[in-house]
């Protein structure tokens, strides 16, 4: 399943699996900057376009204030890029287009929750052919736990891990990179 069918799935589990999203009139705020398009208008934006070059950066502010204003969360997209995320708001608006993005934000948040980093964690560089990747120590972790669950031994070094990615990349018809890319995390951890 290439990537943007994978999201589709995962933008469509979005939409279902969360409330319908208004803006809480107990305290009321207003929306800055990208965060007030029309999901209808924003829907129709090409993925390559300004429109959603400007969501991804203020998605990338929102996502930061919820970081530094959740407690017991250090980040609360661990490891996914922008164009992943603002690829989920683009579903969530195409579904719907009454409402605006900072109401899909919302409920990208209440998603990411379960899989957020809880404490500070360190980075780490995955490298295979000259390419490279970089992420959380914990989702490393995880990605080895997901490969091993399914028959995959990811075992403890970083050689063992790429054999492991490599193997699962060419099982589900992936780009085999040999690396925990963002269409191999998108199957693997979802």
């Amino acid at each position: 399943m290439a990537l943007n069918a994978r999201l589709t799935a995962v933008g469509f589990a979005l939409c279902a699996a969360t409330p319908a999203a208004a803006q809480d009139t107990s305290n009321p705020y207003v929306v800055e900057g990208p965060g007030r398009t029309n999901c209808a208008a924003f829907a129709k934006q090409p993925p390559q376009s300004d429109a959603h070059r400007l969501m991804a950066a203020w998605m990338a502010g929102y996502l930061t204030a919820h970081n530094r204003l959740t407690p017991q969360v250090f980040d609360f997209s661990a490891w996914q890029s922008p164009g992943v995320l603002v690829g989920l708001l683009a579903q969530y608006c195409a579904a719907h287009p009454d409402r605006i993005a900072e109401n899909g934000a919302q409920d990208l948040i209440a998603y990411l929750a379960e899989d957020a980093i809880r404490d500070p964690a360190e980075v780490a560089m995955l490298e295979n052919d000259g390419s490279a990747v970089l992420l959380y120590v914990p989702v490393i972790a995880r990605v080895r736990a997901a490969l091993s669950e399914i028959g995959y031994q990811g075992g403890s070094t970083d050689f063992e891990l790429v054999a492991a990615l490599k193997a699962y990349q060419q099982d589900q018809a992936l780009d085999v990179t040999g690396l925990p890319d963002q269409a191999t995390l998108a199957r693997l951890l979802r």
